[in-house]
């Protein structure tokens, strides 16, 4: 009796056993699944394991869309802010300023101290002037009604730390000598303006006997070292000064005006103010540099 209910019990174990492994192959291997289908699987999960311990292989999703973000910051382009101060009332701003303008031309000029050295005798031109609060008033600004680019400093009332006014004193920045000095300067008409602004156009340029009747009346310093400075605009000159007289830092050169400017040609007196520049051998003060940076370096030369 023991030997039959062992063996029945032996047999209702292996029975479960069998029962077990049957549910069990059906959870691995779906209904349907051959088993050729299976090693496929198993392959190609196999392959995706050995590409993911790869460098540079993406598998997934997410890694090609972290891919993509970053491909789109490399070609996202950067802007700088202008960093210029807002625009006064249209009608108070010259109508070359007015004109739009292109970006600023750069060169390979270098500004170093050996330059500061050269110019350190400079001294503002108006007395309490400051350096202006407006790009387009600085050298380097573009031109676009000439197709051009201001080489000058203009000093204009609202903009400078003083008013000023047409008539008002132009004194020497520097020692030097006179090399120029235009006594009698014709202004141009409004018609002859309008030519050569017509010239500039169909050249793409400013012909440098057009930029030179579009400054007006001047005077042209020669300093040591190179340097000279121009004082451009003037409605009118010192009457005792001929090219060649020495002049001292701070002597009466001319007085402010608005000659070779639109309003000068019209015969108004609106708008006055200085346009001054300073010239190392071939290069005007400034040139190549961005606002800041050539506001920076006037600022060091002349008001510190």
């Amino acid at each position: 009796m023991s030997k039959k209910g062992g063996f029945f019990s032996l047999l209702i174990f292996g029975f479960i056993i069998f029962c077990s492994l049957f549910l069990f192959s059906s959870l691995i291997f779906p209904k349907g699944a051959s088993e050729n289908q299976v090693l496929t699987g198993l392959q190609g999960m196999q392959k995706n394991q050995n590409n993911a311990e790869k460098p540079g292989v993406k598998t997934d999703a997410k890694a090609n869309v972290k891919n993509n973000a970053e491909t789109m910051l490399e070609k996202e382009p950067t802007s700088t802010p202008p960093g210029s101060l807002p625009a006064p009332e249209k009608n108070n701003i010259p109508e070359e300023e007015r004109t739009p303008t292109s970006p600023q031309q750069e060169n390979s000029t270098t500004w170093d101290e050996a330059m500061f050295e050269k110019l350190s005798f400079l001294q503002m031109p108006l007395p309490g002037a400051s350096i202006t609060t407006r790009d387009s008033q600085l050298p380097g600004a573009p031109r676009a009604y000439r197709h051009g680019v201001h080489e000058g400093l203009d000093f204009y009332a609202d903009y400078c730390g003083i008013q000023v006014n047409y008539g008002d004193p132009v004194f020497a920045a520097g020692p030097g000598v006179i090399c120029r000095i235009d006594h009698h300067y014709q202004e141009p008409s409004v018609e002859e303006r309008t030519a050569m602004l017509q010239n500039c156009m169909e050249a793409g340029a400013t012909p440098e006997n057009i930029l030179d009747k579009l400054r007006g009346r001047q005077v042209w310093i020669a300093h040591s070292f190179g340097t000279s400075t121009r004082y451009a605009h003037l409605s009118a000159v010192a009457n005792h000064l001929q090219e060649g007289d020495p002049v001292r830092a701070g002597d009466f050169l001319g007085n402010v005006g608005n000659s070779g400017t639109s309003e000068g040609a019209r015969g108004e007196k609106t708008n006055p103010h200085l346009h001054f520049e300073v010239w190392l051998e071939n290069n005007f003060l400034g040139e190549g540099l961005t606002p800041q940076e050539v506001r920076s370096l006037w600022r060091s030369l002349l008001e510190e």
